[in-house]
């Protein structure tokens, strides 16, 4: 009834359905915003979005799309990095670290948890168990964090993290990983 009233339908059972005619899209459009936003802006805000939108800036951000530190001009990253939207999945934190670190250009696709909406139709054809995070080295799929760390040592050997042919570095990454588990239950 409210949205009724609200929609000029009337408040009572005589009220009749709102029709599209009768709706009218008063949303600014993208560039209206865009173009509002800009305005609004200060320098500082507007030279920190042209950072991010770069992918060179000085310090991480989890708003980037992408970071390609020395790479040079016109090249791809060969990472692609399929992480929360929100940027506080402790799996998609850690392999986000080790990029950094390392230094290693990537590009950046945010993906809902499923706590925060459903999942698009092109992630769930990657990963099928739909968990994150999810790279792409090399056109290569790696579906889980500890196997994209240990890829991208392996194809990034410049700046290790994990000590080279240390047989125990692989069961220490599982130890953390059932240790969160056995917490998160």
């Amino acid at each position: 009834n409210m949205i009724r009233t609200l929609m000029g339908g009337g408040g009572g059972n005589g009220g009749g359905a709102v029709s599209a005619e009768r709706l009218e899209d008063a949303a600014p459009s993208w560039e209206a915003l865009a173009a509002k936003l800009d305005t609004a802006s200060t320098d500082d805000e507007r030279a920190f979005r042209q950072d991010l939108e770069s992918g060179r800036a000085a310090r991480a951000c989890s708003l980037a799309s992408q970071r390609l530190f020395d790479l040079p001009d016109g090249e791809a990253p060969r990472l692609t990095l399929f992480r929360d939207t929100a940027a506080w999945c402790p799996y998609c934190e850690k392999v986000w670290l080790v990029l950094e670190e390392k230094r290693v250009p990537y590009e950046v696709k945010k993906v809902n948890m499923n706590c925060y909406g459903d999942k698009p139709a092109w992630f769930w054809a990657i990963q099928p168990s739909g968990g994150i995070p999810v790279a792409k080295l090399d056109g290569q799929v790696i579906r889980e964090s500890n196997d994209i760390i240990m890829a991208v040592e392996e194809a990034f050997p410049d700046r290790p993290l994990l000590p080279q042919g240390d047989p125990r570095v692989r069961p220490l990454l599982s130890l953390e990983r059932e240790l969160f588990s056995a917490w998160f239950r």
